[in-house]
């Protein structure tokens, strides 16, 4: 394990002891030498090898970059049609004499999001980028804007009723989803009250929200006027629920053999991805408003990328990181760690392996299919409930996608945040910030496997 834990150890010291000479403090840098070391330790030195380890990790992570850019246009768009303006006003007007009333308001509806979406890096991209002038209007760092959409993204993402974690837990079982859902209701509803509390008690720093942000109009006088900024808005969620709920995905038969194409070569599948393909979409709808297609799409484009470029840096580096890990050995060290357990500390120890996988590699899916899929049916064999296992293996795993140094949501989140609010966001302490979510998941997976 030492080739999992020196790597590790590496990233966080460059990025945590800022005195370190020219890199103390890069997450760039820090991602890069931590790929490097995963590299040595595995024994691969052969610079070939190297790329195709970045390639790699490219290819993995290429819809979360073209989310990252897709999603910074269309918050171009938004804030050009007024949209952003429309949903701005009618939470304060909804909420505006309290401040915690106004952070418990947006962490929900992000879920909402994040529920339909059934992913968290979507929901804090389409839903969060219209909260944050909210936020910042509460006198919040970008750090604490971005932990807040990111916990709520991440939260809505489990949660019923798309629930990805719980449906692909009880598919490597084998059993039927529809009892552990049941009981993700309660679950995520308990560390939604968890978060928002924490939130709403940790971060304020004003008690009540001043008077020149109220607006003087009621919420449905907000939405009466500023109704037809919302349509793409309304387009999206139209066909997010057809994809969801009815398997229609509007996107691929438009483009017919064009998104056969994306969707089978490397790199490029990232723009394949529904999500962004829906973006994409809605992003071209709004080219019919006149506000939009006087802008410019060349410039919308140059804007857009300049929003997103720190972002995009830190993906590429992270991209590095994670497809190191499958070159240098990491990933085979963790799983033969777990199988070697013996029965008496299968719990413990396959829970760790869980938790950690999905830590170094963002990826609750990730960690499901590497780990869970022999270690899901251990549980079974050592006498757990079907149900409860598969809550166990949801829950760890989406914990430790929560955690640093890999969790994508936040790193998307705090460079739109940065992108809004015209200031740095560091994503490390964004996901510092979001550690009381990850271990809130963590703990209840973990006592699943006890009861």
């Amino acid at each position: 394990m030492y080739t999992v834990i020196i790597p590790i150890i590496l990233l966080f010291t460059v990025i945590m002891v800022k005195k370190i000479p020219k890199i103390g403090g890069n997450t760039a840098v820090a991602l890069l030498i931590a790929g490097a070391a995963a590299l040595l330790l595995g024994g691969i030195y052969n610079p070939i090898k190297w790329a195709e380890a970045w390639i790699s990790g490219i290819d993995r992570l290429s819809w979360v970059m073209a989310l990252a850019l897709v999603g910074s246009l269309y918050g171009e768009t938004q804030g050009k049609i007024g949209a952003l303006d429309t949903v701005v006003g009618f939470l304060r007007s909804l909420f505006g004499k309290s401040v915690r009333g106004l952070i418990a308001a947006v962490v929900i509806g992000i879920a909402v999001g994040g529920e339909a979406f059934g992913d968290g890096v979507a929901a804090a991209t389409v839903i969060g980028i219209l909260v944050i002038p909210v936020l910042a209007g509460l006198e919040l760092s970008g750090e604490q804007i971005a932990a807040i959409i990111c916990s709520g993204a991440i939260l809505g993402s489990i949660n019923p009723p798309i629930s990805q974690a719980v449906f692909l837990s009880a598919s490597i079982l084998g059993i039927n989803p529809d009892p552990a859902i049941n009981i993700t209701f309660l679950t995520v509803g308990l560390c939604f009250l968890i978060v928002i509390l924490y939130f709403a008690y940790a971060f304020p720093k004003i008690k009540t929200i001043p008077e020149e942000m109220r607006p003087k109009e009621t919420p449905w006088q907000i939405i009466k006027t500023g109704w037809r900024g919302l349509l793409p808005l309304f387009l999206i969620i139209v066909l997010i629920i057809l994809n969801s709920i009815y398997g229609i995905n509007v996107c691929k038969i438009l483009l017919g053999p064009v998104f056969t194409i994306l969707s089978n070569t490397p790199v490029l599948k990232g723009l394949s991805n529904t999500i962004v393909m829906i973006l994409i979409l809605a992003s071209a709808v709004t080219f019919f408003y006149k506000e939009v297609r006087s802008t410019g799409i060349g410039n919308l484009f140059v804007d857009a990328l300049k929003n997103v470029k720190s972002s995009l840096v830190v993906q590429v580096c992270a991209a590095f990181f994670i497809g190191t890990l499958t070159f240098g050995g990491q990933i085979d060290a963790v799983t033969a760690f777990a199988r070697d357990l013996s029965p008496d500390i299968v719990k413990i120890g396959g829970a760790i392996a869980l938790f950690v996988m999905a830590m170094i590699t963002g990826s609750q899916t990730s960690a499901q299919n590497i780990i869970f899929s022999f270690f899901g049916p251990i549980l079974l064999q050592i006498g757990v409930d079907p149900v409860h296992a598969a809550l166990a293996g949801s829950h760890l795993a989406s914990g430790g996608q929560s955690l640093p140094p890999a969790n994508l949501t936040a790193l998307v989140t705090a460079a739109l945040v940065a992108s809004k609010i015209g200031k740095e966001v560091d994503p490390f302490k964004t996901m510092i910030y979001c550690i009381p979510m990850a271990l809130a998941l963590g703990i209840i997976g973990f006592i699943f496997m006890y009861i």
